[in-house]
């Protein structure tokens, strides 16, 4: 997801969409932080909370920040952020389990000033000063044999058993608290996660391609709880 905070100007949804690359995206249904966070449906889900602009992109813009030469020059989309909202800080996380990847991009007055990208079995890769909720993290942390390792964040033992791309949840959502002033995956969350609305928008095509497969479907199948496709259903 990517992180406006306080975004100094009102820009309507579509203008975002259309300056971010997106021209052919419209609105198809309300949703929630917790079905938008990783759609795997390829749509932009917009959102406000603490005073701050989400885009939830389901990685196709935060993608771009694997290229080699992102970790001190900004992205098209961070560019793009920068001009829109030249007074916030523009904060993008991201993280998958499945490889242990974490990955956060700081840009504050139009410059990148953090970046960070950890994946299991690769080297590491940062640019930039360390911010202070990533040195909460490394709080936990020591180099041993020449290999930084770290203890559990919930525990008082010394036992450093962590490599640093397992802290992946403890790095990314604690970065991304800075801005949303609630920490991901805990306690804190609840409002952000189940209450917040997000507007979601998908390209045209795939609306209307998905429109013609719920209308071939049995209607118990189309209508099934909680599916934005159902919601899209009701309302055509």
């Amino acid at each position: 997801m990517i992180i406006i905070k306080e975004p100094s100007n009102e820009i309507g949804d579509d203008d975002l969409l259309r300056k971010l690359g997106f021209p052919d995206f419209s609105f198809c249904g309300d949703t929630t932080l917790e079905e938008c966070m990783y759609p795997n449906d390829k749509s932009i889900n917009l959102g406000h909370f603490n005073n701050c602009l989400i885009i939830s992109d389901d990685y196709q813009l935060t993608t771009f920040l694997e290229q080699s030469n992102s970790a001190q020059s900004l992205t098209e989309y961070e560019r793009v952020l920068t001009e829109l909202y030249p007074n916030s800080e523009i904060l993008t996380v991201a993280c998958h389990s499945a490889v242990n990847y974490h990955l956060y991009s700081l840009v504050k007055d139009r410059v990148k000033i953090r970046f960070k990208k950890a994946v299991h079995g690769e080297p590491l890769i940062e640019y930039g000063s360390r911010i202070d909720e990533e040195e909460k993290v490394y709080a936990y942390s020591k180099v041993v044999d020449g290999r930084r390792v770290f203890r559990s964040t919930y525990k008082d033992d010394e036992i450093y058993e962590y490599t640093e791309d397992q802290m992946m949840e403890d790095f990314t959502f604690g970065v991304a608290k800075r801005l949303l002033g609630v920490m991901i995956s805990t306690d804190e969350d609840e409002e952000l996660i189940f209450d917040i609305p997000f507007k979601k928008y998908a390209a045209n095509k795939l609306i209307e391609n998905k429109k013609e497969e719920v209308q071939n479907k049995p209607v118990a199948t189309a209508q099934a709880k909680g599916s934005w496709l159902a919601r899209l259903f009701k309302k055509s």
